[in-house]
């Protein structure tokens, strides 16, 4: 599935335009399905917008699945290193569940 992020928001700046941008990302994947991500028209993006647009997916989906199908497109350099940089410290930061039975 294509998402075009401008067809849903009137631009891709707060945290709200983001938790649009998740849930829809979120049904897909819940789905089975596969994401691209299309910023076309869209020049920069804050770390508001990535946060809850597609960080927020490390609470449901592992970042090898989210890697794996979710893709961005018509994008920006900005944008493009902002998300990176974004995941990187977040699976880099996030601790590692050990479960431990007694």
């Amino acid at each position: 599935m294509k998402i075009n992020v401008l067809d849903y928001v009137n631009r891709c700046y707060t945290h709200k335009d983001g938790e649009v941008i998740a849930d829809i990302i979120t049904s897909c994947l819940k789905r089975g399905g596969c994401v691209a991500i299309s910023f076309g028209g869209v020049y920069a993006v804050p770390s508001s917008f990535v946060n809850s647009a597609f960080i927020s997916l490390l609470d449901d989906f592992t970042f090898a699945d989210i890697r794996e199908r979710v893709t961005f497109v018509d994008s920006t350099k900005q944008i493009n290193d902002l998300i990176k940089t974004r995941f990187d410290f977040e699976v880099n930061k996030r601790p590692k569940i050990e479960y431990c039975y007694a």
